[in-house]
């Protein structure tokens, strides 16, 4: 008789479980730096198809970054739609400003000013619909002059931290992290990281990293959410 009403308990309890139920998702948005495809043939890896070793199997990693991505691109394309169905289930990771700052492309291109309010927008579409925002600076590039690392966001990265701090969500500082990483290298060590493309044949920029480049970039990345402060990104992380 107890196995019987058990059963029953059982059924009933299972009964209650949508159907439909999702899992919570892991939204990667970003260009071909965090994408998870080679760009142009060449032996590249996003470090957002590394990252996915670190996140908790409770969570769907669903990695849209594209090469040519930026605010204004994302704003304009029907990933925004797509913002809309998460519906508060889920976290959006975005790294924009490695494409927003090129001046001779008016497809990705966004003013400085402009681009921190594009991300203000996208940050208030997101809340409208519950979905947690965390916003992630672009990478350093390895450019060097005379053995020196060059800065070459032109003012991108700080904007995304001053956004951050305002709207007070989540900061993912992969540029301080990537830049420390690179100042400590050599032009001849970077090559084992980066693959360095044919600038007649461009598509997004005159790197991207390798399958070693993204490994460590998905590292920092997990170093990152680890040393915030967010308890909620947190989660999303394998436990130890």
């Amino acid at each position: 008789m107890k196995k019987v009403i058990l059963s029953l308990f059982v059924l009933l309890f299972v009964a209650t479980i949508p159907v439909n139920a999702k899992p919570k998702c892991v939204w990667l948005v970003g260009d071909a730096v965090m994408a998870d495809y080679p760009v142009d043939s060449v032996e590249a890896t996003g470090w957002g198809s590394a990252f996915n070793q670190y996140v908790s199997k409770r969570y769907e990693l669903k990695n849209v970054a594209t090469a040519g991505m930026s605010a204004k691109v994302f704003m304009e394309s029907a990933l925004l739609d797509q913002l809309g169905k998460l519906r508060g289930r889920s976290i959006a990771i975005m790294q924009f400003g490695t494409n927003d700052l090129k001046e001779d492309n008016s497809l990705q291109y966004t003013q400085l000013d402009a681009f921190a309010r594009r991300l203000h927008e996208i940050i208030k579409l997101a809340r409208e619909h519950r979905v947690n925002v965390v916003l992630c600076t672009p990478l350093a590039q390895p450019y060097y002059q005379d053995g020196e690392l060059i800065d070459r966001l032109g003012g991108y990265a700080e904007a995304i931290r001053r956004v951050a701090t305002y709207n007070h969500i989540p900061l993912m500082d992969l540029e301080a992290a990537s830049k420390t990483w690179l100042q400590g290298m050599t032009e001849e060590q970077v090559a084992a990281y980066y693959v360095t493309l044919d600038p007649e044949q461009l598509v997004n920029d005159e790197y991207q990293l390798t399958e070693a480049g993204a490994n460590e970039v998905a590292r920092m990345a997990k170093e990152a959410i680890e040393g915030g402060k967010s308890k909620k990104l947190k989660k999303i992380l394998k436990t130890k």
